[in-house]
C-alpha cells in the first residue's frame, strides 16, 4: 500500500471489481499483520471486530472500512508502519476501501461525467436554479421574482406557490431515499446481516450513541491524531459534531414550520423568535462553523495517512453544506426587501440538488457507517451470549 494520497496502482486500473479485489487483498494482507500483533487492540472497534474474523472476505473488510473512523491513532502507534518494509497503514487501506463500498452499492454505479465533480455541480445547480426560477415564473408570472414585498416580510408562497413547492422538496428526497435504501440494504447483506444469536435493540441504541457521540473518533482516549498523524486532537470530533447538530436545527426547522403551517393552519413568514427561525438560524451558523473548521483541518492533514479521492469527496460535501447553509442563512435575511425572490430560488435550488445528490456524495458514509457500528454491537453481543 503506498503511502502517498494516491490509491494503489492495482486499484486505479479499474474502479469497480478490479480494484476493489487488489484493494480487499491489500487490506488482508495488512490487517493479518495487525491481528497477528494486536498492539492495537484497544484503539478503537475495528481492531476487537478484527480479532473475531479469521478469514477476511469483501464483506469483512468493507464492515472494518466503514466501522473505522479514519482518527488515525493506530498509524502513530504501529512499529510497522512505512518506512518498515511491511508497509502498515490502515487509516490509508481502509479509507481506500471505504471509497470503494459508496460506489459498490448505489444506483447507478457512475454518475454520467456532466454530473460528476466540480463540472456536475456547476451543471445541476445551473439546471437546478434555471427548473426553480422557470417554476416561479409559470405558477406566480415573472413579476414575483422582481417585485418587493407587499407587506413586511415575504412569503415564499407568493414566490411559488405551496403545492408546486412541496413538490420540489418532496420528489428529490423520494428519489435519495429509494436510492439509499438500496445501497444500505445491498451493503447489509454484503457485510452479514444479523449474526446468529444476537440480539436487536440493545446493539441499536448502542449503535445510536456510538454515531452521535463519535466515541471511535477518540483513538485510544486521546482523541483523533488528525490533522497530524503525531498529535491527538479533539477539534475534528467537536466540529463534526457541531455540524451534525446545526443540520439536525435545520431539520427541526423544516419539521416545526410544517406543524405551524398544516397542523395549526400557521402560515409563512414567521417571526424572528419562532422555533423555525431560531432552530433554522442556529442550524445554518452551526453548519458554516462546522464546514469552515473542517475544511481547514483537512487542508493540514497528513498525506501518508490520506487518500487523495476521498479528499475530494469530502471538500465536496463540505461545499455543498456551507453553500446550504449560507444561502439558506442569506434567505432570512433579506426575507424583507426585493432581493428575496431571487435568493430563495437559488436556496431551492441548492436543497434540491443537495437532496437528490446526497447519495452519491460523501453523505452516504452516514449509513454504511450507522450499519456498520450495528453489525459491530450485534456480532460482539453475539460473542458474549456464546461465551456464556
Amino acid at each position: 500500500m503506498a503511502t502517498d494520497t494516491t490509491l494503489p496502482a492495482a486499484a486505479t486500473e479499474d474502479r469497480h471489481e478490479t480494484s476493489l479485489h487488489a484493494l480487499v487483498r491489500e487490506a488482508e494482507r495488512q490487517l493479518i499483520i495487525c491481528n497477528a500483533c494486536r498492539y492495537c487492540e484497544g484503539l478503537c472497534a475495528v481492531f476487537p471486530a478484527l480479532e473475531r474474523r479469521t478469514v477476511l472476505g469483501t464483506g469483512d473488510v468493507l464492515q472494518l472500512a466503514n466501522l473505522c473512523h479514519d482518527c488515525r491513532a493506530c498509524y502513530d502507534a504501529c512499529m510497522y508502519a512505512p518506512p518498515h518494509e511491511f508497509a502498515i497503514n490502515p487509516p490509508a487501506i481502509l479509507s481506500a476501501a471505504r471509497l470503494q463500498s459508496y460506489q459498490r452499492y448505489l444506483w447507478p454505479r457512475r454518475v454520467p461525467r456532466l454530473f460528476r465533480g466540480r463540472i456536475g455541480v456547476f451543471t445541476g445547480m445551473v439546471l437546478a436554479t434555471i427548473f426553480c426560477i422557470a417554476i416561479a415564473w409559470v405558477t406566480s408570472g415573472p413579476e414575483a421574482l422582481f417585485r418587493g414585498p407587499a407587506n413586511g416580510a415575504y412569503s415564499p408562497y407568493e414566490v411559488i406557490p405551496y403545492e408546486p413547492f412541496f413538490l420540489m422538496g418532496l420528489l428529490p428526497a423520494v428519489f435519495a431515499a429509494v436510492i439509499t435504501y438500496l445501497a444500505g440494504r445491498a451493503y447489509w447483506r454484503e457485510i452479514g446481516g444479523r449474526p446468529a444469536g444476537a440480539g436487536r435493540v440493545v446493539p441499536l441504541l448502542k449503535a445510536i450513541w456510538h454515531s452521535m457521540a463519535l466515541t471511535n473518533q477518540r483513538g485510544g482516549g486521546a482523541d483523533c491524531h488528525y490533522p497530524r498523524d503525531d498529535k491527538p486532537s479533539p477539534a475534528r470530533r467537536r466540529l463534526h459534531i457541531t455540524l451534525v447538530a446545526g443540520y439536525g436545527l435545520c431539520v427541526v426547522s423544516t419539521l416545526s414550520a410544517a406543524f405551524l403551517q398544516d397542523i395549526l393552519h400557521i402560515d409563512p413568514p414567521y417571526p424572528v423568535l419562532s422555533v423555525p427561525v431560531l432552530s433554522g438560524t442556529l442550524g445554518g451558523i452551526g453548519i458554516t462553523i462546522g464546514c469552515i473548521g473542517l475544511v481547514m483541518l483537512k487542508k493540514d492533514s497528513s498525506e501518508a495517512t490520506s487518500v487523495a479521492e476521498m479528499n475530494i469527496k469530502d471538500y465536496g460535501l463540505l461545499s455543498a453544506l456551507f453553500f446550504l447553509a449560507t444561502t439558506g442563512l442569506f434567505t432570512l435575511m433579506v426575507r424583507a426587501t426585493a432581493a428575496y425572490p431571487l435568493v430563495l430560488v437559488i436556496h431551492m435550488a441548492s436543497v434540491m440538488l443537495f437532496t437528490a445528490m446526497a447519495p452519491y456524495s460523501k453523505l452516504i458514509h452516514a449509513v454504511f457507517r450507522f450499519q456498520a457500528l450495528v453489525r459491530d454491537e450485534m456480532e460482539a453481543a453475539a460473542e458474549q451470549a456464546r461465551r456464556r
